[in-house]
C-alpha cells in the first residue's frame, strides 16, 4: 500500500463503490506502517463501505491505542499473519524478536474493540510440522477463522525454495491434521494454493484462488475447474509426480462471509527470470532445527503384533473418504 499514491486509492475506493462493493481490506506489505492508514480507513468509511479490513502482523499495531484508533475511524475487522502458537516458532518465522507478544497484544486489543480477527498462516518447510497447536491458540482468543496459505513463488520462496517451499505430499498430512483440529474446537478453517488431490476430504475447505499450473494427470481431472493447482515454478523444480485425478469438489456453502475475508496478499512482485532448476536426487538442505531433537526411541514394543492399514481409519479418521473432519468413526 505504501508504494500506492492517494489519488489511486480515492479512485479505487470509488470505482469499487460505483461497482456494489461493499467490503475493502488494505493489504501490503504492512498497512500498519503507512502514516496515512487512519485518514483512508475514514475515507472507505465515508465511502459507505460496511466492512474494512485490515491485513497485518501485528507488531506495528502492538502499540497502546493504535487498534482502538482504526477501529473508531471505521475497521471492522483485522487481519492477522501468524507462523506458530508460540515465541521460538513465530519470531524465527518474522526474523524479529518479540513479534509474536506484539501479534498476541494486536489480537487482545482487536477482540477489545469488538473488531472480527482471522488469521493466516504461511505453509513452509520449517512450520508445516508444528501447525497443529496453532488452531488451539486461536480458537482460545476468539478468533473467527484461519486460513492456511501455500506459499506463491515469490519473494523469499523465489529466492531461496528449498529452505521455503515444502513438498506438498509431505506437508500437507501435518496441514489437514491441523484443519481437524481446528474442526474438533469449532473453529472455521480453510486452506488456499493446494491442488484438490492433495487434499482429501479437506478439499471442500478450499478457498478460490487464481490458477496456478497443472500437470499432464490433470487435463482430465474432473475437480480441475475448481482446483488452485500448484506454482509453475513448482513443477519446474519437483516434477507433477504427486499430483492425480480426483472427484469434482463441492465447496462448502456455510462461512461464506468468512471466506470472503480471506482476500490473499494483494498484489504480487513480478514473478523471477531466473531459471528453476530441478531438485537433484540425493540434495541435501540443512534447516534449522526448533530446540534440540530428543533421541529417537521405540514408540511400540517390538513384541506386539503388527496391524494393518484399517487401523489408520480409527487413528487418522479424516483422511479418509468415508470419515468427517472433526467427528470419531462411528459418530453421526
Amino acid at each position: 500500500m505504501q508504494a500506492v499514491a492517494d489519488e489511486a486509492i480515492e479512485r479505487s475506493l470509488q470505482e469499487a463503490r460505483a461497482a456494489g462493493v461493499r467490503a475493502v481490506t488494505f493489504v501490503g506489505g504492512e498497512p500498519a506502517i503507512d502514516p496515512r492508514l487512519p485518514g483512508l480507513v475514514e475515507r472507505a468509511r465515508g465511502a459507505g463501505f460496511a466492512q474494512i479490513g485490515v491485513q497485518t502482523n501485528g507488531v506495528a499495531l502492538a502499540a497502546e491505542g493504535r487498534v482502538a484508533e482504526l477501529a473508531a475511524r471505521g475497521v471492522t475487522d483485522l487481519h492477522l499473519s501468524l507462523h506458530g502458537a508460540e515465541p521460538r516458532v513465530h519470531d524465527w518465522h518474522t526474523g524479529v524478536p518479540g513479534s509474536f507478544e506484539a501479534a498476541m497484544r494486536t489480537l487482545a486489543a482487536a477482540r477489545a474493540a469488538s473488531l472480527e480477527v482471522v488469521a493466516v498462516t504461511l505453509l513452509t518447510r520449517s512450520s508445516f510440522r508444528v501447525l497443529s497447536p496453532v488452531p488451539r491458540v486461536l480458537a482460545s482468543r476468539g478468533v473467527a477463522a484461519w486460513c492456511l496459505d501455500v506459499p506463491r513463488w515469490r519473494g523469499r520462496a523465489a529466492a531461496a525454495p528449498d529452505r521455503v517451499v515444502p513438498r506438498l505430499a509431505l506437508a500437507l498430512p501435518f496441514a489437514l491434521h491441523a484443519l481437524d483440529v481446528a474442526a474438533r474446537l469449532s473453529l472455521p478453517a480453510f486452506v488456499r494454493g493446494a491442488p484438490s488431490c492433495l487434499l482429501g476430504p479437506f478439499a471442500a475447505a478450499s478457498l478460490e484462488d487464481t490458477p496456478r499450473s497443472f500437470g499432464e494427470a490433470c487435463a482430465a481431472c474432473p475437480a480441475r475447474g475448481s482446483c488452485a493447482g500448484v506454482e509453475p515454478e513448482y513443477l519446474a523444480r519437483f516434477g507433477a509426480g504427486e499430483l492425480s485425478t480426483c472427484s469434482p469438489v463441492q465447496h462448502h456453502a456455510r462461512d461464506a462471509s468468512l471466506r470472503a475475508m480471506f482476500v490473499g496478499p494483494g498484489e504480487l512482485a513480478p514473478a523471477s527470470n531466473a531459471p528453476v532448476h530441478p531438485t537433484p536426487e540425493r540434495a541435501r538442505v540443512a534447516l534449522p532445527l526448533l530446540g534440540r531433537p530428543a533421541p529417537a526411541r521405540a514408540e511400540v514394543p517390538a513384541s506386539v503384533p503388527r496391524q494393518s492399514g484399517d487401523a489408520l481409519r480409527t487413528i487418522l479418521p479424516a483422511l479418509f473418504g468415508d470419515a468427517t473432519p472433526g467427528k470419531q468413526p462411528g459418530e453421526p
